[in-house]
């Protein structure tokens, strides 16, 4: 890689969130695991308060997911990174902020629910995911679609994760949306995000696998 390329956070991410859902042997996990840590730090650039992923929010957010999902720790001050960028409105606009909020999201709730951060920083990112998913349902067109269709996979998610999907009516809404449009996912890429919806999982249900029964 040169020195001028970007780091692959968002690639390793996803690669590593497959990788765990396979449950493989640990040690060529641990390599890449410790790869995804040193991308997540050469990915920001500038300082905490006015800086921003090389990537993106979406692939720092990812890699912050993948190793919450590793059962990793993540320094503070990488998750606050998010926390700000989403307390200031820096995620994205239209179908990409939803796309965007829902992983930032899924992370903080990982997080959270793994007890992976402190009682304090722990109500902050159960507080923050809230509001992403109240700003998803609000986000919902008349025909049920979270941004566009290929977000609405990753909002449902949200939605699965934090328990809104039992009193959120934009779930039902969005569930009969996707199942209309099922045709739209046909890669495997688009076909990763859609079916753990369809069983009723998100990407947080890989963290509490146990590989040795499954």
């Amino acid at each position: 890689r040169s020195a001028t390329a970007w780091p692959h956070t968002g690639r390793l991410a996803l690669y590593l969130l497959g990788l765990r859902a396979t449950c493989p042997p640990l040690s060529p996990q641990r390599s890449l695991v410790t790869w995804l840590k040193y991308y997540l730090e050469e990915d920001w650039t500038g300082s905490r308060r006015h800086g921003h992923p090389l990537t993106s929010y979406y692939q720092y957010g990812l890699g912050v997911l993948a190793l919450c999902v590793h059962h990793k720790r993540v320094r503070e001050e990488v998750i606050r990174r998010l926390l700000t960028a989403q307390h200031h409105g820096r995620l994205g606009h239209s179908g990409n902020a939803v796309d965007t909020e829902a992983v930032v999201a899924l992370a903080f709730t990982c997080l959270e629910q793994r007890r992976l951060v402190g009682t304090g920083l722990a109500a902050e990112l159960r507080a923050a995911a809230h509001r992403a998913s109240r700003s998803m349902a609000e986000a919902q067109g008349p025909d049920g679609i979270i941004g566009n269709i290929y977000s609405t996979p990753w909002a449902l998610q949200v939605f699965l994760a934090t328990g809104a999907c039992q009193t959120e009516p934009a779930f039902d809404r969005a569930m009969a949306a996707l199942l209309e449009n099922l045709e739209a996912f046909g890669t495997a890429a688009t076909m990763a995000q859609v079916l753990p919806v369809l069983h009723g999982r998100s990407y947080l249900d890989i963290a509490s696998m146990h590989c040795q029964e499954e």
